[in-house]
């Protein structure tokens, strides 16, 4: 993932990006190595189990709460450069759950990049600039810590405006938040143990740092991806380095990465795309998906949601509409209500957080459902009651991976050694990346420079004329035992501007199973599968692509239960088949085939 090519793509989309989107501003990245707090004995008591199912009728208040100025070190500048040392508030709104019980795991919640102080008349927020005059990004995520800490969790949302500023001289990505970071948690955990308490709420033996949650809005999202994973912070060991984690999971909404080259995460992620996001305009959050799909280490689970009407800014109360609006994409005329929004996020993060923490097998099952992450479930079209789809990567252990594609090799071989025969049917391999047939010639059928297709991942175009074609991937005897596994699994899209596909309606086909007797068996997709519907959108006129496609293409999951492929025997499969023999012809965009349990 982290090849040359690579790099170059995406250090040029981002040059597009910023272009295009000056409100998706830079994130954190790892330049310099951070020295950790002074490490403060932990002393908390066993943590106590969120409470998720009987939430108070009233949530706690978000309490704001300032711990006074610190001065943080920019390393880059000399001693004696006014930018070396920086004042910085150490502020933002916690909730702690009601009660005296505890300790309760933590959750922090880093907003994205709007401009903290007022812009000068050179478009720079200079800073520091007065309280009464900084925007308080942070507090549009008082209805999130609120809920949380209804739910069992102490919840902050902190100020991370010092982090994005460029009005204190050019900032190196990340180093600022990781101090901030660094000052908040030591403060939260003296407190925890009965120490200088500035928080404005009772907190001795009730927060316990070392189950630890991140949560990331935009560039936050991208911050808190670094955060999480620089120097260990995911480590067993983490707390006796920094007083504080393991940091638990991830969880990122309308991420954008701008400096950071996504390559998996050690702990469970999900990703939460707006579909109709008017700042991260291509949904690049994608890229934390497809990093960890294509990382060979990657152990835990990782899912993105493709959140319907839903926009950028939404998430964070006190921001106004999008940067942009999208006056060519019918799926986009009716945008979701703030409000609407802002309690999907609540309630995912509730079900997110259960998955993680709960010592409760039939409310993590309930979860794993309602999130769509169940293996045994058909992949579904809403999500919290909203429409939705989902792509899902399982944990490693719990999935066996057959077809990527991650190069042009694996349209002859799979991954598990047998051979792929593409039987009346076409296929074209289409690295990763963002590329247009000008600088990759004969990528054409690869449509990267006329639809969307968020995160540009590797894939196949599989293309058929007429009914009948098959693309077959063969299996050797020790590959060939799915007894262990409930489910075959893959990602697909319809191409919109294919003529191979009928404009406005989904497209179909089925899966074979034959075993070593010779005996087979056949299922197909459902009627108007989520992941085969045809993406709304108009194909539009361009002098320089011929063509465009206005809205988006995701890559989403689909399902079949391997019990309902009566009549082989799952100990002894030799093939495994795409059969596409249910519409007369067709062009899909397609990968990760592989077989999956719970």
């Amino acid at each position: 993932m982290k090849d040359c090519a690579r790099k170059s793509f995406l250090l040029l989309s981002t040059l597009c990006l910023l272009i295009l989107t000056a409100c998706a501003s830079p994130s954190p990245t790892p330049t310099s190595e951070l020295t950790p707090p002074p490490t403060v004995a932990l002393t908390v008591a066993p943590t106590s189990a969120p409470e998720t199912t009987n939430p108070v009728d009233e949530p706690p208040p978000a309490v704001e709460y300032n711990l006074g100025e610190v001065i943080i070190v920019q390393e880059r500048f000399p001693e004696d450069s006014r930018f070396r040392h920086m004042p910085v508030q150490l502020n933002g709104i916690i909730a702690v759950p009601p009660g005296e019980e505890g300790p309760y795991p933590v959750v922090l919640i880093i907003h994205g990049t709007h401009p903290g102080c007022p812009e000068d008349e050179m478009g720079v927020d200079r800073w520091p600039c007065a309280p009464e005059d900084e925007r308080p990004n942070y507090r549009g995520f008082a209805y999130l810590v609120s809920h949380l800490a209804a739910q069992g969790y102490v919840a902050l949302a902190i100020n991370a405006n010092a982090e994005n500023t460029f009005g204190f001289g050019e900032p190196t990505p990340g180093e600022r938040l990781g101090q901030i970071v660094d000052r908040q948690m030591a403060a939260l955990l003296a407190a925890t143990n009965g120490g200088e308490n500035g928080f404005g709420v009772e907190l001795n033996g009730r927060a316990d740092l070392t189950n630890l949650v991140f949560f990331g809005h935009s560039r936050g999202g991208e911050a808190v991806d670094w955060l999480a994973h620089r120097d260990g912070l995911t480590a067993p060991d983490a707390a006796d380095r920094y007083g504080y984690g393991p940091v638990r999971g991830l969880l990122l909404f309308a991420p954008a990465p701008i400096f950071t080259l996504p390559d998996g995460s050690d702990v469970p992620q999900a990703i939460i795309l707006p579909a109709c996001d008017g700042d991260v305009i291509a949904q690049e959050g994608q890229h934390f998906y497809e990093g960890a799909r294509q990382n060979p280490a990657q152990q835990e689970w990782v899912t993105s949601v493709w959140l319907e009407q839903a926009n950028h800014n939404s998430f964070n109360s006190i921001l106004p509409g999008d940067f942009l609006r999208f006056d060519n994409r019918p799926d986009c005329e009716t945008l979701l209500t703030g409000e609407t929004q802002r309690d999907f996020l609540a309630d995912y993060a509730t079900d997110f957080l259960t998955i993680i923490f709960s010592d409760d097998p039939q409310a993590v099952a309930a979860a794993w459902a309602r999130l769509g992450l169940d293996a045994q479930s058909p992949a579904p079209d809403t999500v919290l009651g909203l429409p939705a789809r989902v792509a899902v990567l399982a944990p490693a252990t719990d999935r066996q991976t057959l077809f990527i594609p991650a190069s042009a090799a694996e349209l002859t071989t799979n991954r598990v050694g047998g051979a792929v025969t593409a039987d009346g049917v076409t296929t074209f391999f289409c690295e990763a990346g963002h590329y247009t047939p000008t600088s990759k010639p004969g990528s054409e059928p690869c449509r990267r420079a006329n639809v969307t297709i968020p995160g540009n991942p590797a894939l196949v175009v599989v293309s058929w004329e007429q009914p009948g074609g098959a693309l077959r991937f063969a299996l050797p005897a020790e590959a060939g035992d799915l007894r262990d596994y409930t489910t075959i699994s893959l990602r697909t899209a319809v191409d919109p501007l294919s003529p191979l596909n009928e404009a406005g309606e989904p497209q179909a086909f089925s899966v074979q199973l034959k075993d070593r007797t010779g005996a087979t068996a056949v299922v197909a997709t459902r009627p108007n599968e989520p992941a085969l519907i045809f993406p709304p959108g108009q194909a539009e006129e361009d002098s320089i692509f011929d063509e465009l496609f206005t809205g988006r293409a995701p890559l989403t999951t689909i399902r079949l239960p391997l019990s309902a492929f009566d009549g082989v025997d799952l100990s002894q499969i030799a093939e495994i088949a795409l059969l596409f023999d249910q519409t007369e012809s067709g062009s899909l965009f397609m990968g990760d085939v592989e077989w999956i349990r719970p």
